[in-house]
């Protein structure tokens, strides 16, 4: 792979579970329930951690004295390199579910694929966040069923969600 596109790859999946993990910590504090609210920040957690590792990988590619933290956090929005489904808002809690579990699965499988790559750093990365991304999986994927399956209005709530 191209080196420039190597790097923006990299960038583009710190980028989206740094945004991602960053939009769950909005939780804190706000959670229907405290396990949910421990349950988001440990899935958001998860999420920086995987970009500090993307984002380290793509610093030492670019080779020009910035590190993870200067790519996270000392760039200017418009470089920034996510999905767009990552900045959009949390909205309530069926709108925030419904988004992690679209993220969660493109994301699943982005990593299956990858834990394949010839490049060794990648598959080691992929690997270890694949084994999170799993749960975080089946966790969205439940509170999808569990609030479109739910009340009327759990429901509808996620039925605008979609």
């Amino acid at each position: 792979m191209h080196k420039q596109a190597l790097i923006q790859y990299l960038l583009l999946l710190g980028d989206s579970a740094l945004i991602q993990g960053q939009r769950l910590c909005e939780w804190c504090g706000k959670a229907p329930a405290l396990e949910e609210e421990l349950a988001l920040m440990n899935v958001g957690l998860d999420l920086v951690g995987q970009a500090r590792n993307w984002l380290e990988y793509a610093a030492e590619l670019l080779d020009d004295g910035r590190d993870a933290d200067a790519l996270a956090f000392r760039r200017d929005e418009r470089a920034l390199r996510n999905l767009l489904l990552v900045e959009q808002p949390n909205g309530d809690y069926a709108v925030t579910m419904l988004k992690q579990f679209l993220y969660d699965a493109w994301h699943h499988a982005v990593l299956e694929d990858l834990c394949a790559s010839r490049d060794e750093r990648i598959a080691g990365i992929a690997a270890k966040a694949c084994k999170e991304v799993t749960y975080h999986l089946r966790r969205s994927g439940e509170w999808v069923q569990r609030l479109g399956g739910g009340t009327e209005q759990s429901r509808r709530r996620m039925l605008d969600a979609i």
